[in-house]
């Protein structure tokens, strides 16, 4: 989601499978990691389903945005005001959430870190470019 932009949603559909979540699908390896440049790394996270790993670490700020609304849309059910729901979400629950995701990053960029720099370098050049 950029402000600039419209909004998008993003769904998934999940599916009874036998052949999904394999270790080559979750886990990132030394040797799925055998990349003599970043473009033949680009290449291959879009196509294969490790991107899930590395989006989070890529898409930090997106994705924390949305955990954040997440919440605080979870609240009011019964009758309240969106005003008075977003004040129930406590401000513990926000930063627990916060702390959550920012460990998640963190661990995939320390592992990562010049994958994940070049990968936000990217990132940062299309929204530019489709800013223009």
């Amino acid at each position: 989601y950029c402000h600039r932009k419209k909004r998008r949603v993003c769904f998934t559909i999940w599916s009874p499978g036998t052949n999904v979540n394999s270790k080559r699908d979750v886990a990132l390896s030394k040797d799925v990691l055998q990349f003599t440049n970043y473009d033949q790394a680009v290449q291959f996270f879009s196509q294969s389903p490790l991107q899930r790993v590395i989006s989070r670490a890529v898409y930090s700020e997106e994705y924390l945005e949305s955990l954040l609304e997440c919440i605080e849309g979870t609240r009011g059910g019964d009758g309240e005001d969106a005003a008075s729901a977003s004040e129930s979400v406590s401000s513990a629950e926000k930063e627990r959430v916060v702390k959550q995701h920012n460990a998640s990053v963190m661990s995939i960029v320390s592992k990562l870190r010049p994958l994940i720099d070049e990968f936000r370098r990217r990132k940062e050049c299309i929204e530019n470019e489709h800013a223009n």
